[in-house]
């Protein structure tokens, strides 16, 4: 049988063995270039963790080492493609140098780089980039502050709001240097709105020194670095301040000239349905049986407000002049009780007229025995005392009687 000659010709104009001889060129190509031995190929590592050890004696002695968290070092490195192909940050070690430490205090520690396997082929051919890094090396130090309101906005008129913070401390943490410099810790936003109505706001955490310059936080650790701010908003209304007697006789009128009060108005903020009912406020109560014909005053006198309003004037108390020296004073002989007392002498505080024409006969004393349920024997109680023919004049002064209880 006659064989068959391979003609190249007819093989180049195969297209399967055109297919199959560019894919057997191209992985050549590829084997080549991936296994050259020049060893002049360079990458630049980027992002390689700083790392930097106190020496044993500071270490064992409690310092620390402080600095900006982020810093990192690039080096650049030489060798094969398929090498250098899979170097990553945790091929190269970079460090600090630390052995010119000796106490707390601020250093400049100068970086190297090596290779974290020393047989790795491939070699460092650059000093490391930056060259150094500043640290404090200081102790560790915690202590909590109070933060400081200071949100910005404005209020619609007729309004009143209030800031209040969803946490009124905060812990940082850090170099006591750095610590040591904290003055004021301020929750600090600004609303461009006109509030009218309740609102709410993230307001930052900002550092403050004792000169009002803002600190860097880069070297602490905060508990938070920002805070929720509730901002409530109330309608005002400006109410009356009157006085709160006890024992006043009913008749009595005390005009201006007897008593003021002062101020005689303040302003409210609070819920709209409680404002509308609210035309006045009271001050403590005073006893009029504690009173004589004599000029008071009182000067921080309490001024009570409905629990849910706030009493935003300037004044949180009030001055009271109460001059009842206009009046007359009299001695009377009681002797009408309800009880086994005989007699007893009474102060009465009243006009001249009044007292002119009241008796002792018009003066009775109250003994109230409801709360001596089972008591049994002799014993002394308070006395009260009704007046009859008379709504200005009252009993100055405080009594007790002695009386006998019997069982029934």
């Amino acid at each position: 049988m006659k064989k068959k000659k391979l003609s190249l010709n007819k093989l180049f104009q195969n297209n399967k063995f055109l297919i199959i001889l560019a894919l057997v060129i191209s992985t050549i190509t590829w084997v080549y270039m991936s296994m050259g031995t020049t060893n002049d190929t360079t990458v630049t590592i980027s992002n390689i963790p700083i790392q930097i050890e106190l020496p044993d004696q500071l270490d064992n002695n409690g310092l620390q080492v402080f600095r900006d968290a982020e810093q990192t070092a690039t080096v650049t490195v030489t060798g094969s493609r398929a090498v250098l192909g899979s170097i990553g940050t945790k091929d190269i070690t970079v460090t600090g140098a630390t052995n010119g430490i000796d106490s707390a205090g601020t250093y400049q520690l100068s970086l190297s780089a090596v290779k974290a396997n020393p047989s790795a082929n491939f070699q460092i051919i650059s000093t490391v980039t930056p060259s150094n890094v500043n640290v404090i090396v200081d102790y560790q130090r915690e202590t909590s502050f109070p933060i400081q309101e200071n949100v910005v906005y404005k209020v619609a008129d007729g309004y009143y709001a209030s800031t209040s913070l969803a946490s009124k401390n905060i812990t940082i943490s850090g170099p006591q240097t750095e610590i040591a410099k904290i003055a004021k810790v301020s929750a600090s936003a600004e609303l461009d709105s006109i509030l009218n109505e309740p609102t709410s706001t993230t307001a930052n955490i900002v550092l403050y020194d004792k000169t009002g310059n803002k600190i860097s936080t880069e070297l602490l650790t905060m508990e938070f670095t920002d805070v929720e701010a509730t901002i409530s908003v109330l309608p005002e209304k400006t109410v009356n301040v009157i006085p709160e007697f006890i024992n006043k006789p009913k008749g009595l009128d005390l005009n201006d000239d007897m008593l003021t009060v002062e101020p005689s108005k303040i302003l409210l903020a609070g819920p709209k349905e409680v404002l509308d009912k609210t035309d006045s406020v009271k001050l403590e109560s005073i006893d009029f049986a504690t009173l004589s014909n004599k000029r008071y005053e009182y000067d921080t006198q309490g001024i009570n407000i409905p629990s849910d309003c706030k009493n935003i004037s300037n004044s949180t108390s009030a001055k009271l002049v109460l001059d009842l020296s206009g009046l007359s004073k009299k001695t009377f002989t009681v002797d009408s009780f309800k009880v086994t007392q005989t007699s007893m002498n009474v102060t009465v505080i009243g006009s001249k007229k009044e007292l002119k024409s009241l008796k002792s006969s018009d003066i009775e004393g109250v003994i109230d025995t409801s709360d001596q349920s089972g008591t049994v024997g002799s014993v002394q109680m308070p006395v009260t005392f009704k007046l009859s023919g008379t709504d200005t004049c009252w009993v100055s002064g405080s009594y007790k009687a002695n009386i006998t209880i019997s069982e029934k």
